[in-house]
């Protein structure tokens, strides 16, 4: 009798112990209060980071293309990775991964990231701007060039 009550206790313990990565496997959960919203794609950025005209459709000649987006409750230390993925149209590509970069974040405020238009002109289609903290996938932003 003692064993069926303390079975029904370890289980859900076990449970949320294998959840959390504690249950002695090699890989490591990461656990944030990073997150972030209002994330738009725009044609600039203000000086605290905030979006200047949001837009989801940038012209073949738009010089840089922006996201802001606003980091709340971020430890110190915190990893927030762009990646920005060209997704289909006029070019012979699918899905493919045009650059990335990680910087390291602390605290609530606004981000911005950005991507400066290639010699040739940004190809039509559709395209992804991918965020990551911790390298979760928080946040993904679609936006076309037309």
């Amino acid at each position: 009798m003692l064993f069926k009550k303390l079975g029904k206790l370890i289980t859900p313990v076990l449970a949320l112990a294998i959840m959390l990565g504690i249950g002695g496997c090699e890989g490591e959960v990461s656990v944030t209060t990073a997150d972030f919203s209002e994330a738009k794609m725009a044609l600039g950025v203000d000086a605290d980071n905030r979006p200047v005209n949001p837009t989801t459709v940038f012209a073949v000649d738009t010089p840089e293309i922006f996201c802001s987006a606003k980091l709340s409750n971020a430890p110190a230390d915190t990893e927030i990775t762009s990646s920005w993925v060209y997704v289909s149209g006029e070019a012979d590509l699918t899905d493919y991964e045009i650059d990335s970069y990680t910087l390291t974040a602390d605290g609530t405020r606004y981000v911005e990231f950005s991507l400066s238009v290639p010699d040739t002109g940004w190809p039509r289609g559709n395209y992804q701007l991918v965020l990551s903290i911790n390298g979760k996938e928080n946040e993904t932003l679609e936006f076309t060039v037309e």
